[in-house]
């Protein structure tokens, strides 16, 4: 299945400009999108591991 920017736009345009964006496999599990890319055959959205605000890297013991 293939969804146009118009279809996203249709979609998304009844939230507020900053209404945070989840995205979700159908197994529930949350991903980020962290670009865009510009092809022949469209525009894909890449996405990646989402990272949590409250992540904190851990401090190594040394």
């Amino acid at each position: 299945m293939t969804t146009t920017v118009l279809e996203l736009i249709e979609n998304l345009k009844h939230y507020p400009g900053a209404t945070a964006v989840n995205i979700k496999s159908v197994d529930d599990e949350e991903f980020a999108i962290v670009d865009y890319k510009s092809g022949d055959d469209g525009v894909s959205i890449i996405i990646g591991e989402k990272v949590y605000e409250d992540d904190e890297p851990e401090e190594e013991e040394g």
